[in-house]
């Protein structure tokens, strides 16, 4: 009798100690209108991540684990130590079911303690009152309870999360697929990633059927296009998950390696007497896939992709031009016949000085800069070059040429530094054989390029619908840019950023969208104001800015010509001319506000909390008034 009695009181206080919180008073949304979370003292971490996920995820193409890339989860979820319920800053409602969030936003709302069997009890028993609460329930418990975790504590939470969303898309994915679809774990990292990120905001498919549908087909092109309008309200919608659909779009579109747009592109490779002949060979290959990445239908006529290719030692070859074909077949060929002159010293400055007026002139194919085609020069050496660089570089960058350098192996990185455009066009690998990881987001890194556009110089070209023309501006600190674009034929809008190289819809700091009118012109400091104070500008003019501006067409296809220029800001403020209002500069809501919902085409707002949190107490209550009455009938023996 005792022992079941010691049973029997081990299970009721277990029973009361898991017991969800009971809130003591009601959340009032009005009392957090303008605010992203409650509590309002809890700060989610901004990650270091990309401004545009154009390029996709590093080595996206590979089927091979991990499974998914964490950095996309990382940088829209966002990072917190603090629990927290998101809200509508507009209405300080509670959005959909959310629940409280903490680590890497984790939802607890729709979790139980049999989530998380791998964590320490003693993890679990903090997490255990608030499982299950949602909306107002959710709210009001961790404004008057909050809950606080050590970084260990986030980081095991989020790794069990993590990888149980993970074996909870496996093993739906390959139920519900179709006969001649792709296993879960063949399917490119870069498409599993961006499954699984819609999986961890809204859980299981009954929420986003029409996704699944085309997931589960392996119909990536419709599966992109329903990412892009996966909102049927989407003005009601926070801006930060409008985004998170389109960077899911763009990672899964990265992956495909498919580009339409026109790129004139060169390759510089290596062929020192430092590399071996497999060496040269997988660089050779590298160039095929790349070519592989364009059809034919997008390489021929005066819009088509063109490419050229040489090499350098101590000397420099040229094996075909900008102008010399048309067919992906006929590359491919030119390619395979190029020879491996090993030997010599990495004259690489040299070669870059060869290259701009070898490759890069209108004789050999390059289009004049009035067509706004995107210039990009490929770098792939193994070595410390054995000359200068920077100079030649320079005369390279003057050009308005996009360049990456690709180092392998003895690559000295401040010498890439100097030939690449940016940082973010540096890449470095340990052997050639590598090269293969970086195809997909180095073709996707081509394929977007925004366009160097010099200033005071005219650049007239056309945009299909749904498609971008992306451009680049330097502008000095001290000035202000004003950019003017003309509507040839059609009708187009203008965004403009100082921030993201492509600009869009949810995504920009300016934007032009009234197509009625042809003449088009906006104004855009290249430092963010503060409301009420005096920008502060730099003296050092030599410290430009970059601007980017991004045009796509209302209609089927339009062309038009864009120009920019350098304006005192004391007479050329930030705007644009678009009547019958001036657009101001747009503040967006942080990428990490999360705004999970119920269903994928409508944003639930009932104010009324509901959660089956008030079930399980309620069923825990009768169970727990059971068992007392069970420890009562065994010490009086009834």
């Amino acid at each position: 009798m005792l022992v079941r009695f010691l049973i029997l009181h081990v299970f009721v206080l277990g029973m009361i100690y898991a017991e969800p919180y009971n809130c003591r008073g009601d959340y009032n949304p009005s009392d957090y209108i303008g605010k992203l979370r409650v509590p309002i003292d809890c700060k989610v971490e901004q990650l270091d991540c990309p401004a545009s996920w154009k390029s996709g995820i590093p080595r996206g193409s590979e089927t091979s684990a991990p499974m998914i890339d964490q950095q996309f989860l990382n940088c829209h979820e966002g990072f917190t130590l603090c629990g927290y319920v998101p809200i509508d800053p507009k209405s300080g409602e509670v959005p959909g079911q959310s629940g409280v969030t903490i680590g890497r936003g984790v939802d607890l709302g729709n979790k139980s303690r049999a989530s998380f069997t791998s964590l320490s009890s003693t993890l679990v028993n903090k997490l255990d009152p608030y499982f299950g609460l949602t909306r107002n329930l959710a709210a009001c418990a961790v404004i008057e309870r909050p809950l606080n975790l050590t970084l260990t504590e986030a980081n095991n939470l989020t790794d069990a999360a993590t990888n149980d969303v993970i074996n909870e898309v496996s093993k739906r994915y390959d139920s519900d697929k179709d006969e001649n679809a792709l296993e879960f774990a063949s399917i490119p990292r870069g498409i599993r990633t961006a499954i699984v990120s819609v999986w961890y905001q809204f859980n299981y498919p009954s929420a986003y059927p029409k996704f699944w549908g085309f997931v589960t087909k392996n119909d990536w092109d419709n599966a992109i296009k329903e990412l892009r309008i996966f909102y049927e309200k989407p003005k009601e919608q926070a801006r930060g998950d409008l985004k998170r659909r389109n960077d899911e779009a763009d990672i899964i579109e990265a992956t495909l390696l498919k580009c339409n747009r026109s790129v004139d592109v060169v390759f510089l490779l290596d062929e020192s007497g430092s590399l071996k002949l497999r060496d040269f060979s997988d660089s050779l290959n590298f160039v095929k896939n790349m070519t592989k990445a364009f059809p034919d239908d997008k390489l021929s006529g005066k819009n088509g992709t063109r490419f050229g290719l040489s090499t350098f030692s101590s000397s420099y070859r040229s094996h075909f031009y900008l102008s010399n074909y048309t067919k992906q077949s006929d590359y491919l060929s030119a390619i395979g016949r190029v020879s491996f002159a090993s030997g010599g010293s990495t004259r690489l400055g040299r070669a870059l000085g060869e290259i701009l007026t070898d490759q890069f002139t209108e004789e050999r194919g390059l289009r004049p800069e009035v067509d706004g085609v995107p210039r990009i020069l490929i770098v792939l050496t193994d070595g410390k070059a054995t000359d200068s660089v920077s100079i030649p570089a320079k005369n390279v960058s003057d050009e308005n040429i996009v360049v990456y350098a690709i180092g392998v192996g003895g690559y000295n990185l401040e010498q890439l530094k100097d030939i690449a455009s940016s940082e973010s066009h540096v890449y470095t690998l340990s052997t050639f054989t590598q090269l293969e990881i970086f195809i997909s987001t180095l073709t996707a890194s081509t394929c977007y390029e925004p366009r160097p556009a010099p200033l005071n110089e005219t650049i007239i070209t056309n945009v299909a619908e749904d498609a971008y023309q992306y451009f680049s501006y330097k502008v000095k600190p001290s000035s202000n840019l004003e950019i003017n674009v003309v509507d040839l034929s059609g009708s187009t809008t203008v965004y403009v950023s100082r921030t993201n190289p492509h600009p869009y819809e949810y995504d920009y700091d300016i934007v032009y969208d009234l197509s009625t009118q042809t003449n088009k012109i906006i104004v855009i400091s290249p430092i963010i104001a503060v409301p009420n104070t005096k920008v502060k500008r730099s003296a050092d003019d030599q410290l430009t800015r970059q601007i980017y501006v991004s045009v796509t067409s209302d209609t089927n296809s339009a062309s038009f010509r864009i120009e920019g220029n350098e304006c005192n800001p004391l007479n050329c403020t930030e705007g644009t001319n678009q009547m019958p209002t001036t657009q101001p500069p747009t503040t967006h809501l942080p990428t990490t506000q999360r705004s999970t919902t119920i269903s994928a085409t409508a944003t639930s707002t009932a104010k009324a909390p509901t959660s089956s949190a008030r079930v399980v107490v309620a069923t825990k209550f009768v169970v727990v008034c059971f068992a007392m009455l069970m420890i009562l009938f065994e010490i009086y023996d009834i």
